[in-house]
């Protein structure tokens, strides 16, 4: 047991340094976000009322937990009108600024139930399309609240491509390898996490003036492309 820890020790120290030699020289990726994020979002659509909330007012975050997050952009934008409530939360890390595995751990499955609410039905890397554009596969839940249930749509893009949260095993010590498998040597890619949550179904919200042009402020930040199953 002794030498098996002691080669796993090895081998990890030598993934470190080989790691930090590769960043030395070679340059991280450069961002695809050349806008803020709040110019992207419509903040103005006829018949809605809009708020920007504050992050730390959003079920994945508190004060304490936003400032750990460390976001380059982030947003939480409230729409409603009449009976429909849509709210939209995106955060975005540079290339670098954060490991996948943080950035992708407050998602609703964690934050959402840790602050009270219930996953009633969850679905896995489900098709997503807007219009003639299909976007990249979203993470799905429906949670309950004070009797109140919010159909939640989530999406972690890392460098470009979707993670798929459905875990194929039990959780990982050797995360930094597991990224490397999936993701390759460069662990820099930006990062973007979408949250779109609505008390009315994806169905009654395309029916809804208005709602197109939300869902087109998320093409214009990246959401076509391809999925990576993997863990987190």
């Amino acid at each position: 047991m002794k030498k098996i820890i002691l080669i796993l020790g090895i081998a990890i120290l030598l993934t470190a340094l080989g790691l930090r030699a590769y960043f030395a020289f070679v340059p991280p990726p450069e961002s695809t976000l050349h806008e803020a994020l709040a110019d992207i979002v419509p903040s103005e659509l006829a018949g809605w009322k809009i708020n920007d909330m504050n992050m730390a007012e959003s079920p994945e975050s508190s004060a304490r937990i936003t400032d750990f997050l460390n976001f380059d952009d982030a947003i939480f934008r409230v729409f409603e009108k009449g009976d429909t409530f849509v709210g939209l939360y995106i955060a975005y890390w540079s290339p670098g600024k954060a490991s996948y595995r943080w950035a992708g751990a407050h998602t609703p499955d964690t934050c959402w139930v840790q602050n009270g609410w219930t996953c009633t039905e969850r679905k896995y890397s489900i098709p997503f399309h807007h219009g003639d554009a299909q976007f990249q596969p979203a993470e799905y839940g429906v949670y309950e609240k004070s009797e109140s249930a919010q159909n939640v749509y989530f999406w972690h893009l890392v460098g470009g491509t979707a993670f798929g949260y459905k875990q194929q095993d039990g959780h990982n010590i050797f995360g930094a390898l597991i990224d490397i498998k999936h993701h390759g040597l460069d662990l820099r890619q930006e990062q973007f996490f979408i949250r779109l949550s609505s008390n009315k179904s994806l169905e009654q919200l395309k029916k809804t003036a208005g709602v197109d042009q939300i869902l087109d402020s998320l093409s214009a930040i990246g959401l076509g492309g391809s999925i990576e199953i993997g863990k987190l």
